[in-house]
């Protein structure tokens, strides 16, 4: 007999990253509230939850993949499917870690992008931009905040989104593939907040 074919699956491998150092501004959301273990959630929710190494999972080849949190993953891995990432920066301005500050610094665009995973990190097909509104009420915080938010909700909507036939493909340009910012430029981050808000916020 044929295995059920759950919807929806969860895939979970060890957890290896780790910061070398904390930011001294943290601009992600602590998820401190009261969720069950991950196992219990997805009993709760009817989702197929597995735990283990990448090359040990059974996924079938017309499964979407939505990347929820992952360092580089193997190319083989990324030409066999459809697997869809949320970056929390507007492609291909900023790219690699930390974009939405490097925005700020670099006076780009603070934004959100959807595209599919491909040979080059942060840039390739895309399923959606968007650019963050910003007002003179904002908080550093509270623009992170509505990042995050749009991350979450464009990363759910791609699903239905990622195999339209006119999506745009950009290349990485010239633009710098970010590490994470300097502890030296990070301590002036909220004053620059403040003249990017300045310039960029809506009236």
């Amino acid at each position: 007999m044929e295995p059920v074919k759950s919807k929806w699956l969860v895939f979970a491998i060890p957890f290896q990253y780790k910061k070398k150092k904390q930011p001294l501004i943290r601009h992600r959301l602590e998820m401190n509230f009261h969720v069950p273990d991950i196992d219990k959630l997805c009993f709760n929710l009817g989702y197929l939850y597995e735990r283990g190494d990448l090359e040990n999972f059974h996924i079938e080849k017309d499964r979407i993949i939505l990347i929820t949190g992952a360092g580089i993953l193997p190319k083989e891995f990324i030409d066999s499917y459809t697997i869809i990432n949320s970056h929390s920066g507007y492609i291909p301005n900023c790219r690699g870690l930390d974009a939405f500050k490097w925005a700020i610094v670099e006076n780009q665009p603070i934004g959100v992008t959807t595209h599919l995973l491909g040979e080059d990190i942060d840039a390739g097909k895309i399923i959606e931009r968007r650019i963050i509104d910003i007002y003179q009420t904002d908080t550093f915080h509270a623009v992170a905040e509505r990042v995050y938010e749009n991350e979450v909700s464009m990363l759910v909507e791609a699903i239905d989104k990622c195999h339209d036939s006119d999506s745009e493909i950009i290349s990485p340009g010239t633009y710098e593939l970010h590490k994470r910012m300097p502890e030296k430029i990070e301590k002036d981050l909220l004053e620059m907040f403040e003249q990017y808000k300045r310039i960029h916020a809506n009236e």
